[in-house]
């Protein structure tokens, strides 16, 4: 992995200390989603490359992914693959002063999901809520199909909306990028990046891991020939403290 650590700018708050700090917080989350994954054709499906943008706006996280994928074409791969693709769809509460376990039926995701393929768009299924055996959280799966021929290229595009995380009444935003699972290698380019609200400039309190980049603009992680080790986790200054301090 190559990480481009070029002209940063670190937020007036940018605590990495207190993320430990955060697991017993108060928290919760709708419609956490991360990087897509293959669950039939896996080992097959090159990701060329990958831009992910992480947008708040009016409350809600939006983040819309790019993707280019291509199937090798002879003397690698002779016959069409019909691929299937997977995003998850998270709902987490902490569970501090023995609060019951998450259920399926308060389990909130997506207010809006989508998923487009050279353009036009694809009909996804949803499997059901999952617990996991903390209880803490609820998983669903979005789940669709995409064929390839040999040596075929593919633009997929997935747009997902749901509220902004909340920490102890602190907006926070965690994308889960370490789960890129069973592409054909690493992808060539991968860019995770985080962007404030229209007219807005950057401005955080803690995140992790460490950027590539950051300036008054964008929050960059920059991953080539690699994959994301770590969850992305970015925690919103409180209102009346957005602001951004050069070093």
């Amino acid at each position: 992995m190559q990480v481009r650590r070029t002209g940063i700018l670190y937020g007036a708050c940018v605590l990495l200390s207190l993320l430990p700090a955060m697991a017993g917080a108060d928290m919760t989350i709708q419609g956490r989603t991360g990087l897509p994954t293959v669950r039939e054709g896996q080992g097959q499906i090159w990701m060329h490359k990958g831009n992910v943008e992480l947008k708040p706006g009016q409350g809600d996280l939006i983040v819309n992914q790019e993707y280019t994928l291509r199937l090798p074409g002879p003397p690698v791969k002779a016959m069409p693959v019909r691929a299937q693709i997977a995003v998850r769809e998270d709902y987490f509460r902490s569970r501090d002063g023995h609060m019951p376990s998450v259920t399926s039926v308060e389990a909130r995701g997506f207010q809006d999901f989508d998923v487009f393929v050279d353009g036009q768009p694809v009909g996804v299924s949803v499997e059901p809520w999952h617990i996991n055996a903390k209880g803490d959280t609820a998983t669903r799966w979005r789940v669709w199909n995409m064929d390839f021929a040999p040596g075929q290229e593919h633009q997929m595009q997935i747009v997902s909306r749901a509220p902004l995380g909340e920490e102890n009444g602190r907006a926070f935003i965690e994308f889960v990028s370490k789960d890129l699972g069973h592409w054909r290698e690493s992808p060539d380019a991968l860019v995770i990046r985080y962007v404030p609200e229209e007219s807005g400039t950057v401005a955080v309190a803690a995140l992790a891991p460490k950027p590539g980049e950051h300036d008054s603009r964008q929050v960059e992680w920059i991953y080539r020939k690699g994959s994301p080790s770590r969850d992305i986790y970015i925690l919103l200054p409180e209102r009346g403290r957005e602001q951004t301090t050069r070093q």
